[in-house]
């Protein structure tokens, strides 16, 4: 097996990369905090987890080469690629789980999409393992997460305070991409590895 792995640093100097939401018990309405690790006394570990690493690295792509990117199919409660290999990129590198419902009104939209190839009842539901692994950037030492506040004041009556945490830190992640699965499509009856549905088997 063949492999190209590495180690990716990111210099942080002032920096919210990857943000939880609000801040629960803060002193303003609307508090914005970072993801982290609790350290020692206090410390803090900033963090961006794998699935915004694959996110940011599938963005950048797009926006600076010719990428091609899989088109997404949106259900009620589910979400899912083309599960395309041989023509997208992202589903190649990246992986996919195409697990669509079977109700009748999901078949029929599909049909009528013609995003999805038509499928058997054996073959509908696909999956790849991703030739190209990221792990969760995480930072190399502990820091003090430093909040900040501010208002919005350009209109009448008072200002709208808001609060948002950042961090100085250099963030550390890992890659690792299996050439020889990129590429490279499988059609066995197991888990990750039934990469593609009979229609484009044929």
């Amino acid at each position: 097996m063949s492999f190209i792995t590495g180690l990716i640093l990111i210099d942080a100097p002032a920096s919210a990369l990857n943000n939880k939401g609000a801040i629960t018990g803060s002193t303003t309405d609307n508090a914005t905090g970072v993801k982290f690790v609790p350290g020692p006394a206090g410390s803090a570990y900033p963090y961006v987890s794998a699935q915004a690493f694959r996110y940011w690295l599938r963005e950048s792509l797009q926006k600076a080469t010719a990428w091609q990117g899989s088109p997404i199919f949106r259900e009620k409660k589910i979400a899912y690629t083309d599960a395309n290999p041989m023509r997208y990129w992202d589903d190649d590198l990246l992986g996919y789980m195409r697990a669509p419902s079977k109700k009748a009104e999901a078949v029929s939209a599909r049909e009528e999409s013609g995003l999805i190839a038509e499928s058997t009842p054996t073959s509908e539901t696909i999956t790849r393992v991703s030739p190209l692994r990221v792990s969760t950037l995480i930072s190399v030492a502990p820091v003090r997460l430093v909040s900040d506040f501010g208002t919005m004041s350009r209109h009448e009556g008072d200002p709208v305070p808001h609060e948002h945490q950042f961090y100085r830190a250099t963030l550390q992640g890992l890659f690792s991409l299996d050439l020889n699965a990129a590429g490279t499509f499988t059609y066995l009856d197991r888990t990750g590895y039934l990469n593609l549905d009979a229609p484009r088997v044929d």
